[in-house]
């Protein structure tokens, strides 16, 4: 097995509408492809026919040719980056998780044994970052901004048709917030037999599972959670709006404490322009309190992929990582100043709309933008 060759494209496929059309599902190989490469790789019919249909299209038998030839992918630059940094990636899992290797594998796709799907875009948080593609609350937000708006949307219910549900052996619930979906129940009972799945939840934890989804997600054979609370105390607050820390934490460990079947949990923190500079200060945190944590690394608006000379050397001044250099690395850093004023406009609209400011959440970035005449 070489160095370039992960199981996911012949086992796996990631369902929501991440090629920004609100009219048709999208497909993709994992959460960690490029976004930029997106439009490459997406069937032009979305999956309309069939998942294994999608993932049978050129695109993907492209990806999986290349990686039989031990030929670098270049949507996989995250993985890659990640071993570079740690030697683990979801690479490196996914191939632990589904050792496939070994077969002999042609260009097509097997069968699907894990599911990543975005249910649709219901979400109770106005996350900075984030954009009404994936959260209902920010339609007002993005209106202001100019954005576009996008509409309400629900992935097709029958995108599961001609699907053999007895080969999923795990299913990732990424947002909106799944637990907040109406229809997360409903594709949780299409499959006949619960205790054969593993169930992975990405949540902002502001809401506790009870009644018959507790019972559901009980029956599971595992579950899995990663909470989302980016950054601790006012750093949180302000990128991700509408949440609060303490209370993101407390209902994090209390979810965690409501089930047995709980193999795996932490809480993700994504770091961007708004809150890296709190990077070390915030896995100090967790650390002491012997709470499990993850770090991420915000693309867009957010990204410090157009931030200026001033704002990396200021950053690995007090945050001088392997991993943070790496997520400049990743993001081919190059000073934007068209792109670094939306970022700006972001803050100053948002600020504006809440009622907020920056210095009373990041006094520390406040003061940075001053020095530098913004």
């Amino acid at each position: 097995m070489n160095k370039y060759f992960c199981s996911l494209p012949w086992v796996h496929s990631r369902l929501d509408r991440s090629n920004g059309d609100a009219a048709s599902t999208g497909v993709s190989v994992c959460c960690k492809f490029n976004y930029e490469l997106w439009d490459q790789v997406n069937p032009d019919n979305g999956i309309l026919s069939g998942i294994t249909t999608a993932m049978n299209t050129a695109p993907f038998r492209d990806i999986r040719q290349n990686m039989l030839d031990g030929k670098r992918v270049d949507g996989c630059i995250d993985c890659y980056e990640d071993e570079r940094i740690s030697g683990e990636s979801m690479r490196t899992s996914s191939n632990a998780a589904y050792p496939i290797g070994d077969l002999e594998l042609t260009t097509d796709y097997l069968h699907t044994k894990f599911i990543e799907i975005s249910l649709d875009n219901t979400c109770n948080l106005e996350c900075k970052m984030c954009s009404s593609f994936h959260s209902t609350k920010l339609r007002r937000r993005d209106l202001l901004l100019g954005e576009y708006v996008h509409p309400n949307w629900v992935t097709e219910p029958d995108l599961l048709e001609g699907l053999d549900l007895d080969s999923v052996e795990y299913i990732k619930f990424v947002g909106g917030e799944p637990l907040l979906s109406r229809n997360h129940l409903p594709f949780l009972k299409k499959f006949p037999d619960p205790s054969r799945l593993s169930l992975l939840y990405n949540t902002n934890a502001t809401v506790i599972p009870e009644g018959e989804t507790q019972q559901l997600m009980a029956s599971a054979k595992e579950l899995n959670f990663i909470i989302s609370c980016d950054g601790i105390y006012k750093y949180n607050d302000y990128q991700r709006w509408g949440s609060d820390f303490e209370t993101i934490i407390r209902n994090g460990l209390k979810i965690r404490d409501s089930f047995d079947n709980i193999k795996w949990f932490t809480f993700l923190n994504t770091f961007t322009l708004l809150n890296l500079n709190a990077y070390t200060q915030t896995l100090e945190w967790y650390k002491s309190n012997d709470i499990p944590t993850k770090s991420n690394w915000g693309q867009g608006v957010t990204s410090v992929a157009h931030a200026p000379d001033w704002y990396e050397e200021w950053i690995l001044s007090t945050n001088d990582t392997p991993e943070v250099r790496s997520y400049f690395i990743r993001e081919k850093r190059v000073y934007d100043p068209k792109q670094w004023q939306k970022f700006i406009d972001l803050i100053k609209s948002t600020d504006a709309m809440y009622g907020t400011k920056l210095e009373d959440y990041n006094p520390e970035l406040a003061e940075q933008l001053n020095k530098h005449g913004i």
